[in-house]
């Protein structure tokens, strides 16, 4: 086939102009993006239980559903959380399973056991979100009043409908805006004087919300709906009549207290750069193009901010675009650099024909290579991008191969085409060969399971399709440009092989006559020195560094700050206040946000175990040219303890990758929730002492300061009073009841019904709470709550958390940098000493567990690998061991990228290895076309050691140029500094730079050992 299309080269040459011109309209339809879109299999169940203490909230709610979550199938894990007043549930679904239909099974087995919740316990609510990153969020500043920010809430609510409906928006979220709602405050004196209690009040409330439908009559022919009034105004409601007074008269509410609309107490307190503010954060729905769909949003928020009054200004405090345009203008330069490099590399060896050639190529496989991406899920980002650039080295080396083997046979005189024809023939089955290579070297990566495979999934997928492209090209185009060459030359002319021809050419006689005859002549002593010099090699592996993934090269700084759990949200704010002026004395620090509450909106991967009031975090900007984000973490995490003793402070920064939890994560899981506080305690207090720790935490947080109001069961039970009266009565002067919901024809508002007194100052005085009894005659009495309940002052658990249904405390370490490794020891020996019983478990997880699960995933995949390229290579050579011979180069490239990561110090993480998962396919191709150009020149009459020699002084120069132009394409990338990718640039370059040496030495001795032995065997059997 390949014959015919080098023959008809006009349908050629056509058929490749209509693929690239598809290729470039794909370039401009890919959508951008700063990573691969990372879907996370997870949804999240909350459910409100008001008033109830952690231990209820477990007992009643969070377990019921967990028992129904184990029979459903589809669900890897569930982890909970049960803390006061809510129950948080979060599952993580299998790989491959239909997430829709698992999640409406977990919607209707919820909805079937919701009847037996206590009562007051709120509908469960599920989120599914699985998607990470925002596309922009911005600030809504103020130097006036919260309350004017808060007055926004009806504009806010309009420009959440208007962004929302934009194509591409998933949704928004608004941070710092309180709710309102409808509070009915009562006074108890007053109730009192007028002798109406609660039930009453109840029952005119529900009474006047709660009517039944009238449904529809006939009237004079024709059908009539029937419709009572319903109250819609707050003055209205005020005036509903709840009782009578003891001398018959109607009592109005506000006869009782006030009705008023009031803004709840808010979540969230933020301020930006010392200002007062809104967040405002825009999610995108997956697949979009992160700088067209910024554009819109920015265009409508620029459009909506115009109708804000004259005080609030809106300003843009983080987008994706940014990030894009920045680490695109980056990757732009490094490609253009490393094209430039290819490009030079390729002069050195080949004249300029023959330079052209292989530099057309580079483009033309690019775009040929873009064409599947849309069908493969991939879109331009910096993985992808870098894949192209580790493309562009390996891509040329077809096309070199393919050009010099022509350019061999017009040395031979062979007319133009059949020049062309039988150097393409004679090299077509060792590339397409080492083509497939490729292909089956980077497939399996592309199933790679979790949120690491959806992060590296575009890198193979990109080099697949690209490296395919360049064989179609360099035995199509390659050799038709050829043909139309030498047919243009009006005379024999010298063949110049490039800028360093001369001197290649003397290498490569010196390596032929003079190295390889040596090693022709002991080739096994040669082979063995050298497997065993490669093998000690790996001896270095304990001394590089491990780091799974690196942090990014970022300005963004997270301080999260855990305050004792009694302080309010207010409380917080002012602590928070004090640490980021404290930081302020930096003078790197450029730049602070604050988020008192639940925290940060979606932007930076950093989210709040258990938030609350007595949480809260800082955005710190850095300048990162002055102080790194990892150099600002080590300088004021020590700074911040020793400040801030009874706070529990943690700074962190962004991740060059997915989220993979703590870098270390210990999982102590028993039956007693004390045993476990005891075990983690002592785990804590002994890991904490240990100076490679920068700080631990735990998921159960500090004990809740406890009042518990102990009844006298005998007076209860003299007076009939019920818990539920006590518990009600108590709730209605702490937090209230909700009592349904309020319709202004506008909007919706949950109202909320509490009674002033025993509790206005913030301390309940059970004095001045009564319930009312039944007396045999006469008025009710009255019996104060001092006379039935007693004060008890204690501390209870402020979370409980589970795994899989049995509680389960983990701790997370945060090891100070560069000290993780040694630090995973020590604790590895703390643990090591625990004798517990069979009913406690102390597991390490975290980054660790991750970065354990990827090398073994890494590992299998590797020898399906070697597996695959073997059973290619045994089809090529027919034979066992030529295969082998093939495949040692795999192992000795693997030990060049040790020494480079040894000798540069660089992390050995997912990066690096993806890096040396690569060299599998990359450095087999030169010792498929010498080992073919060996077995092709005996059997052509050759003698071993002639054609050992002849395909050394041959293949020399596209080996070295094919080596040159993979490494000098990653140079760029590995000198740019990039966390993320340098460490897989250097594992590629060292490894393709030292399997070079050993493909030209040592690559020809095991050969000539191997047929020597074969030989010998024959020689013996005849």
């Amino acid at each position: 086939m390949f014959d015919w299309l080098i023959e008809k080269s006009k349908i050629t040459l056509m058929l490749l102009f209509f693929l690239t011109l598809v290729g470039l309209i794909t370039f401009f339809q890919l959508p951008q993006r700063e990573i691969p879109e990372i879907s996370l299999p997870v949804a999240s169940i909350s459910t409100i239980y008001p008033g109830a203490d952690p231990e209820t909230v477990e007992r009643s709610i969070t377990v019921p559903i967990e028992e129904e979550l184990d029979k459903i199938e589809g669900i890897n894990k569930h982890t909970s959380i049960s803390a006061a007043s809510v129950s948080t549930i979060v599952i993580e679904l299998d790989e491959g399973m239909d997430q829709e239909k698992v999640l409406s099974k977990v919607s209707q087995s919820i909805a079937n056991i919701s009847g037996s919740f206590p009562e007051g316990a709120l509908s469960s609510s599920i989120s599914d979100d699985r998607a990470l990153g925002a596309l922009s969020s911005y600030h809504l500043v103020t130097d006036g009043s919260y309350e004017e920010l808060y007055a926004l809430q009806p504009q806010i609510a309009d420009w959440q409908r208007t962004i929302e409906s934009v194509p591409g928006i998933k949704g928004t979220v608004v941070k710092g805006v309180p709710v309102q709602e409808l509070l009915i405050t009562l006074e108890q004196e007053k109730m009192n004087e007028n002798g109406i209690f609660l039930p009453s009040i109840l029952a005119a409330l529900e009474g006047e919300f709660d009517q039944v439908p009238l449904g529809k009559q006939e009237r004079n022919g024709s059908i009539t709906q029937l419709k009572l009034p319903v109250v819609k105004d707050v003055d209205q409601l005020s005036q509903l009549v709840v009782g009578f007074s003891n001398e018959g008269d109607p009592i109005a509410l506000n006869e009782l207290g006030q009705v008023e609309l009031r803004y709840e107490k808010p979540t969230d307190i933020i301020t930006y750069e010392g200002k007062r503010a809104i967040s405002f954060t825009v999610i995108p729905e997956k697949g979009i193009d992160v700088p067209s769909l910024h554009r819109t949003i920015d265009e409508r928020v620029s459009e909506l901010s115009e109708s804000l009054p004259a005080s609030v200004s809106v300003d843009l405090f983080y987008t994706q675009d940014n990030i894009v345009t920045e680490i695109f203008t980056d990757l732009a330069i490094s490609f253009a650099i490393a094209v430039g490099v290819v490009i030079i590399v390729t002069l050195l060896g080949l004249n300029f024909a023959s330079a052209v050639i292989v530099a057309l190529a580079i483009p033309t496989s690019i775009l040929l290579g873009l064409i599947p991406l849309p069908y493969l899920g991939v879109d331009l980002n910096q993985i992808s991008i870098i894949g192209f650039i580790i493309a562009l080295g390996i891509l040329v080396d077809d096309a070199i191969v393919v050009n010099d083997n022509i350019e061999r046979r017009y040395k031979l005189g062979d007319s133009p085409l059949e020049g062309a024809l039988n150097g393409t023939r004679e090299v077509r089955v060792s590339i397409i060969t080492s083509t497939l290579a490729i292909v089956f070297t980077f497939l399996p990566l592309v199933f790679i399971t979790g949120s690491g495979g959806d992060f590296i999934r575009a890198l193979p997928s990109v080099l697949i399709t690209t490296i395919i492209a360049s064989t179609i090209i360099s035995l199509t185009l390659v050799p038709i440009y050829r043909v139309w060459r030498q047919k243009k030359r009006k005379r024999v002319e010298k063949f110049d092989n490039g800028l360093l021809g001369k001197p290649i050419d003397r290498l490569a006689d010196w390596y032929a006559d003079k190295v390889l005859g040596n090693i022709v002549r002991k080739p096994l002593r040669i082979g063995i020195l050298g497997l065993i010099l490669c093998t000690a090699v790996y001896g270095l592996v304990p001394f590089i560094p491990v780091v799974f993934f690196p942090s990014a090269d970022r300005q963004e700084v997270t301080v999260d700050v855990i305050a004792p759990v009694q302080m309010t949200i207010e409380q917080t704010d002012e602590l928070l206040a004090s640490i980021e002026e404290r930081m302020r004395e930096d003078q790197s620090v450029i730049e602070v946000s604050r988020f008192t509450g639940t925290g940060l909106p979606p932007l930076f991967g950093s989210v709040l175990t258990g938030p609350g009031e007595n949480t809260g975090q800082l955005l710190v900007r850095v300048d990162k040219e002055e102080q790194s984000a990892e150099e600002t973490i080590s300088k004021w995490s020590d700074i911040l303890q020793e400040e801030y003793p009874s706070v529990e402070t943690k700074l962190t920064t962004i991740e060059a990758g997915p989220p993979v939890g703590a870098p270390i994560a210990i999982k102590v899981s028993g039956k007693e929730i004390e045993t476990l506080l005891e075990i983690t305690g002592d785990l804590r207090s002994s890991i904490a002492q240990m100076e490679e720790t920068r700080i631990v935490v735990d998921d159960v947080g500090q004990p809740w300061p406890t009042t518990v109001l102990d009844p006298d069961r005998s007076k209860l039970d003299e007076y009939g009073i019920t818990m539920k009266e006590i518990s009600q009565q108590i709730r209605l002067v702490t937090e209230g009841i909700p009592v349904g919901q309020f319709d202004d024809s506008f909007n919706y508002y949950d109202m909320r019904l509490i009674i002033e007194g025993a509790a206005t100052n913030g301390d309940l005085d059970l004095s001045e709470l009564f319930v009312p009894v039944e007396t045999a005659q006469g008025p009710p009495a009255f019996i104060g709550f001092d006379e039935l309940l007693t004060e008890k002052y204690s501390e209870e658990i402020q979370r409980i958390p589970h795994e899989n249904g049995e509680r389960t405390v983990t701790l997370r370490v945060y090891p100070r940098e560069d000290m993780k490794t040694s630090l995973e020891a020590k604790i590895d020996d703390v643990i090591e000493g625990y004798s517990l019983s069979e009913d406690y478990s102390i597991i390490v997880g975290g980054e660790t567990e991750a970065r354990s699960d990827f090398f073994i995933e890494v590992g299998k995949l590797f020898i399906v690998v070697v597996f695959l390229i073997y059973i290619v290579m045994a089809f090529q050579f027919y034979s066992l061991s030529t295969p082998i011979l093939v495949m040692s180069t795999v192992y000795l490239a693997i030990s060049g990228a040790v020494i480079g990561l040894f000798i540069t110090q660089t992390g050995l993480g997912f990066m690096a290895m993806m890096g040396v998962v690569s060299l599998a396919g990359i450095v087999v191709r030169n010792s498929i076309v010498l080992i073919e150009f060996i077995e092709q020149r005996i059997r052509a009459g050759s003698s071993l050691k002639e054609a050992v020699i002849e395909a050394g002084r041959a293949r020399l120069r596209p080996i070295l140029l094919t080596a040159l132009t993979a490494i000098g394409a990653l140079v760029p990338i590995a000198l740019s500094g990039d966390v993320l990718f340098t460490p897989l640039a250097i594992s590629i370059i060292s490894g393709i730079f030292f399997s070079t040496f050993f493909t030209l030495l040592l690559v020809p001795a095991l050969y000539a050992a191997i047929a020597k032995r074969k030989m010998k065997k024959l020689a013996r059997g005849s």
